[in-house]
């Protein structure tokens, strides 16, 4: 029985490494999306954490993902990425040089 429960936790740590994985993939894809929408530069993506806010009126668990971008090819801005999920649930932008 000891040795059943071990491989599960084990196996539950596994699959939730490979989630998290999955998911700061997707959102260096979403911000490569959105910097290019926005004719930025995407010098870097990271996730700096987790949260529960409320979106729409509902209690979600977010992660937090920091992104560099550059607007003139010279300077250095940070971006804020919110993913619920595999979804995007915000990206702050703020004011940058161009």
């Amino acid at each position: 029985m000891g040795s059943v429960l071990l491989l599960l936790a084990i196996s539950s740590i596994c699959y939730l490494f490979w989630l998290q994985r999955k998911q700061d993939e997707r959102a260096m894809a979403v911000a490569r999306q959105l910097c290019q929408q926005q004719q930025l530069q995407l010098l870097d993506c990271g996730r700096s954490g987790h949260s529960v806010r409320r979106i729409n009126g509902r209690l979600r668990f977010i992660t937090n993902y920091q992104v560099d971008f550059s607007g003139d090819g010279e300077s250095r801005a940070e971006a804020e990425l919110l993913l619920s999920g595999m979804r995007l649930a915000a990206f702050n932008l703020p004011a940058y040089k161009i």
